[in-house]
Parts: structure tokens; sequence; C-alpha cells
């Protein structure tokens, strides 16, 4: 069954503390989906065992509709939670893995698409970091030069490249504590 027969269903369901669609997978999402949700932009939309809002160009959830523009849907699986990023349209911009229901740490396996649907990135995340190659391409989807992550936060890149040492850091942490 299509999600736009659906509709007259979720607008029905719609209330104050939730906004629910029954269906029987997890749809593409449709302009009208989208509008539903971005009527109401820190609602959710159940569908199986799926959740679906509306992100702002960051891929975060958002509170105000003019900040509304893809639709997320998080499904829980064996070892985390998938996440699909789409257009009002329908078309995926970004796929992955997240340890957490409210998808804040990515951890696994993401895609990155551009608006015409061409894989820009791929990658893995570990604890929210990205980690080993990344693969990039262009808006042609040709392979551009491969990126590598060592999975560190900015003060550990800072030690690595050799740009601070770790007394500079317990010493900014001593003068703190004072």
């Amino acid at each position: 069954m299509k999600l736009h027969q659906l509709l007259p269903v979720a607008v029905f369901a719609l209330s104050s503390t939730s906004l629910s669609a029954q269906c029987s997978g997890v749809p593409l999402v449709d302009k009208e989906f989208f509008d539903l949700l971005r009527k109401q932009p820190t609602q959710s939309a159940i569908c199986a065992e799926s959740r679906m809002d509306v992100v702002n160009d960051q891929f975060q959830p958002c509170s105000r509709r003019k900040d509304a523009r893809y639709v997320r849907t998080i499904t829980p699986t064996t070892n985390g939670f998938a996440v699909r990023v789409q257009t009002p349209h329908g078309f995926t911009l970004m796929t992955g893995h997240f340890a957490d229901p409210a998808a804040t740490i990515a951890h696994g396996d993401f895609r990155y698409y551009d608006d015409a649907g061409t894989l820009r990135a791929a990658g893995r995340y570990v604890d929210g970091r990205k980690i080993g190659i990344w693969h990039r391409f262009d808006d042609r989807g040709q392979a551009l030069s491969d990126k590598k992550y060592d999975g560190l936060d900015w003060e550990g890149m800072q030690l690595k490249l050799g740009l601070a040492s770790q007394c500079c850091y317990l010493e900014d942490m001593a003068d703190g504590a004072e």
C-alpha cells in the first residue's frame, strides 16, 4: 500500500502528543507525508518498527517548521539503529547506523548522497568519530582521493601531528583548577 493512500489515516490519528501512521513497512517519503510531519516538527510518525521525524540541513532534529528540510527514518536493528535521511520527494541523502535510539552517536557504515542521488562519500564511524578509509566521489560519481581518519578527537589530532604536547594540556588543566 502506498503512503499517500494512508495520509487520511495519518491525519485522522494526529493528536497533540503523537503522530501515527499505519503501514506494513518502511515507506519511501513523499511530499504530502513530509508536509504533514513538517506541520508539527517536534512530533514523530511511527511506521511498523520505524520512527520518522523531520530534520534540518545538518540532519539534526528541529523544532521550528522553517528549519525542517528532510525526513529521517530510524529503524532498530540487532546491533543498533539504521537511519535513512530523505528529501521530501523520497531521494536518499544519507544511510548509516547509530548506537543510540536518538541517533546521536554514529557507529557503523555510512553513505552520503547528493540531491541527484550520486554517492558522494562512504566510510565508517566508531563512537561518533570517523575512522578508517573514507571513499569520496565527485558529482559525476567518479572516485576522488580517499581520506584516512584515525578516530582521534581535536586534542588527540594535535598531539599526533606534533602541534602540541601532552605537557601543555596538563598545564592548562592545572591552571584551570586553581
